[in-house]
């Protein structure tokens, strides 16, 4: 049998908007399994970041279930969710949720100072994390001087040090020119064959569709399998 990550039962999650209440994910079930690459395909303002969120336990659904690893999201609070993301969620924003006057180094380092892991520790990892990444040679250098393909690299960096069962990415693509954004999905399905990692990408982009094995479509809060 394949091993199950990820079950989402009867999602539903709605916002207030001058007055009305509207559903922007409606009543989502999906099962992912070790080692899937999952891509979510659809337009802007499907509901493709918030229900990324949801699995990251960044946002809390209205109703329904997340369970990842046997942990049922929707039942812990912020502290355990917070353990979570520590250790078996890694969430990559669009944006790289990098901090730019940081050096590389100092960015990756971040969640291993958050799980309490020792100064020695943290240093293999790290290093081994970077020759992974391909970006070892930028360890000292800030943020702010690099290209957008190696802020995505620090950024995957960071979400891998923590060796995560579950890999989110939002919009892995957008700021790259195709190219270096084909280096970015190569570099995901790397990880997923060496860590058996399941990764889950939301784009409005269809051509990174040909780098997942699981494809989904999300239209109007509705997710289907494709």
């Amino acid at each position: 049998m394949k091993d199950v990550v990820v079950i989402v039962k009867n999602l539903w999650k709605y916002y207030n908007y001058m007055g009305h209440r509207i559903a922007i994910l409606r009543g989502i079930n999906a099962t992912l399994y070790r080692a899937d690459i999952a891509c979510i395909y659809g337009p802007s303002g499907a509901g493709k970041t918030t229900f990324l969120k949801i699995l990251a336990g960044l946002e809390r659904p209205d109703l329904g279930e997340i369970i990842v690893e046997g942990y049922n999201l929707t039942l812990l609070d912020d502290d355990a969710l917070a353990t979570i993301r520590a250790s078996i969620v890694s969430y990559i924003p669009q944006d790289y949720g990098l901090i730019e006057d940081f050096t590389v180094y100092e960015n990756v380092e971040l969640p291993l100072l958050v799980a309490g892991v020792s100064e020695e520790e943290r240093r293999v990892t790290i290093l081994e994390t970077l020759k992974y990444m391909g970006i070892a040679e930028k360890m000292h250098t800030k943020v702010r001087y690099l290209s957008g393909g190696e802020k995505q690299r620090v950024a995957i960096a960071r979400a891998l040090v923590v060796t995560p069962s579950l890999l989110l990415a939002d919009e892995p693509t957008a700021n790259l020119d195709w190219e270096n954004a084909k280096k970015v999905l190569e570099l995901f399905i790397k990880i997923n064959r060496d860590f058996k990692t399941t990764v889950v990408m939301v784009s409005h982009d269809a051509r990174i569709l040909e780098f997942a094995n699981r494809k989904f479509a999300l239209y109007d809060g509705v997710l289907k399998e494709v």
